[in-house]
């Protein structure tokens, strides 16, 4: 008779544990970066740690969930949930903010947030369907892309200040925001065509 597979619940419990940071963000913002004055160095330092923490985790559950042995249907489904959640809040934030709208349209997140909507319905068919629907190289690199851009904004905000407006760095930064956009939008696309191919 088979061993029994032991499965541990600490690499759900890191994922679930990013939740934690979207509270404490939205706060952060609506408490201190809604005024009309420019909010101080710490501010932007303090959302960067926060989300860079919140992202840094997701490589660790990852890691635990393979090294004890603990991959589940569960953690494949909640992961990128998480993830979705933590860094769509920031973008929500950083374009209904005035000192941040300029660099993350609000066209661009709704966009983000429609494609996300569907691929994560998708993803719970797929899942009941037994069809693999686990992360593609273009899914991981608009996840990437998308966790730089906010990195990159907070990071030149925290530094620079208010006189990173008037610096080529918001260029940049800018367009990393569309290149995330354009990636998120693309890798949709081809989820849904191997879902398709996969159901056909």
């Amino acid at each position: 008779m088979a061993e029994k597979r032991e499965v541990s619940p600490l690499p759900n419990i890191v994922s679930m544990s990013r939740l934690g940071a979207v509270p404490i963000l939205t706060i952060i913002f609506v408490c201190w970066g809604s005024g009309n004055i420019f909010p101080e160095s710490w501010f932007w330092w303090t959302a960067l740690s926060i989300f860079s923490i919140g992202m840094a985790t997701d490589a660790l559950d990852g890691y635990l969930a393979r090294k004890l042995d603990s991959v589940t249907v569960f953690g494949r489904m909640i992961d990128p949930l998480i993830d979705k959640i933590l860094i769509q809040t920031m973008l929500i934030l950083l374009a209904s903010s005035t000192w941040t709208s300029t660099l993350v349209p609000v066209w661009a997140v709704i966009l983000i947030l429609a494609r996300e909507v569907l691929i994560t319905g998708l993803r719970g068919f797929a899942e009941v369907q037994k069809i693999d629907f686990s992360a593609s190289n273009l899914g991981k690199g608009k996840t990437m892309s998308q966790t730089i851009a906010i990195i990159m904004i907070l990071g030149g905000l925290a530094v620079h200040g208010s006189s990173m407006a008037e610096m080529v760095y918001a260029d940049i930064c800018f367009w990393m925001v569309m290149i995330a956009t354009t990636l998120t939008l693309i890798s949709g696309l081809d989820y849904i065509v191997k879902l398709r191919k996969a159901v056909a």
